[in-house]
């Protein structure tokens, strides 16, 4: 048997801090710049020659040799890289003043 209660239950009424878009608005800018940063690995990702030479130094397991090359395209903002068999995985950290406000993550495949 189901029982309702007689009287319906409302939520106590909150107040709210006003809304900051500031920290938000950095946090937009640095994404633009880590979004550019992507675009610019892969498109050197798209260049067969620098594809090879990145799945031959990954599937052999010469992880300095993998971040030779990708730092090697020129991005400036730093970036976690990591290889598995199957693919390649890249996060782009964006900071903004003196705190890390967001990761872009990309995971490409090579392999099954």
């Amino acid at each position: 048997m189901y029982y309702q209660h007689p009287y319906p239950h409302y939520p106590a009424y909150r107040q709210y801090p006003s809304v900051n878009i500031s920290m938000f608005e950095q946090s937009v800018v640095q994404f633009q710049k880590a979004v550019a940063a992507a675009s610019t690995l892969l498109k050197k990702f798209s260049d067969r020659q620098f594809a090879k030479q990145l799945m031959t130094a990954a599937q052999s397991g010469n992880q300095n040799e993998v971040n030779r090359l990708i730092k090697s395209i020129g991005i400036t903002l730093p970036m976690t890289i990591q290889y598995t068999p199957s693919g390649l995985i890249l996060t782009i950290h964006a900071q903004g003043e003196n705190l890390q406000c967001c990761d872009l993550s990309m995971i490409l495949k090579w392999g099954r």
